[in-house]
């Protein structure tokens, strides 16, 4: 289509999902994926799908932690307890404990281990349940009641905990962030109700109901003069993307400038057509 890459992300969420909405009405946005070659193109998305509040969620590179992360993921789940979760059971405490034991499994080992975890696991979270609390206070002062300890002794997971000190870091130093509430960080991987945004790369494993390949202008996937082998990579990427949707998948590319991928896409169905 024709404009800007402003211009083509607005068409996504004033056009395409209204239309994917009237085919599918019970469709929910966590159904929904956006994928695109490069992590920055998620910030055009994203935009996008603010001003037409559309709530998402990324695990592309631009993240607010990699999604990769046992423990991020875990203290995620915490914090989602800490808003409600106690209340409403979900998640339960049971599966934090779980989880949690596998994490620092390296010093829970024993049944009175596990038991003295479940023990300090709930005295901390119970005095942090506020959906108000500013994020960023919650994560210092589980780091200092909790974490720190338990991650000072794993040494299997010192990465994890690099990861937590430069997600606080991240949060900190960025104005749009600093003031976020647990309530806020909590939704951050709950995606029933959130768009996903992800990398082509980083969609590997999973599946949409309705998928939408952005940015599949040749020159940007592939890049323009490429190896033959950089090509092969390019193209599984592209297909990567493409076998996600369950069923439907939408391709948006610049003007008549179609990746060679989309190309061999329609060549093919245009000879199902004439078969």
């Amino acid at each position: 289509m024709k404009g800007t890459l402003e211009e083509q992300a607005d068409h996504i969420f004033s056009k395409l999902l209204p239309e994917a909405h009237k085919r599918k009405p019970g469709l929910k946005m966590g159904d929904v994926a956006i994928l695109y070659p490069t992590a920055a193109i998620g910030d055009i998305v994203r935009d996008a799908a603010h001003s037409h509040e559309y709530e998402t969620i990324r695990t592309d590179g631009n993240a607010l932690y990699p999604r990769s992360s046992r423990l991020m993921r875990w203290l995620e789940m915490c914090a989602a307890w800490c808003c409600g979760g106690w209340r409403d059971g979900e998640p339960r405490f049971r599966k934090l404990v779980s989880e949690g034991c596998r994490i620092f499994a390296e010093v829970i080992q024993t049944e009175i281990q596990r038991l003295e975890f479940q023990r300090v696991l709930m005295n901390t979270l119970w005095h942090r349940r506020n959906e108000a609390a500013r994020a960023l206070s919650w994560f210092s002062e589980m780091r200092d009641a909790f974490v720190d300890g338990f991650c000072n002794e794993c040494r299997t997971i010192a990465d994890e905990a690099e990861t937590l000190v430069a997600f606080m870091d991240k949060i900190e130093g960025t104005p749009d962030l600093s003031e976020m509430t647990l309530a806020q960080f909590s939704g951050q991987g709950v995606s029933a109700d959130r768009i996903n945004l992800s990398t082509l790369h980083s969609a590997k494993g999973r599946e949409f109901s309705v998928v939408i390949l952005f940015t599949m202008d040749q020159g940007r996937i592939p890049w323009n003069n490429v190896a033959p082998k950089q090509l092969r990579e390019s193209r599984r990427l592209f297909y990567v993307g493409f076998t996600r949707a369950k069923a439907e998948v939408h391709m948006v590319f610049s003007g008549q400038n179609p990746s060679r991928f989309v190309s061999e896409v329609q060549a093919r169905l245009e000879q199902g057509e004439a078969s």
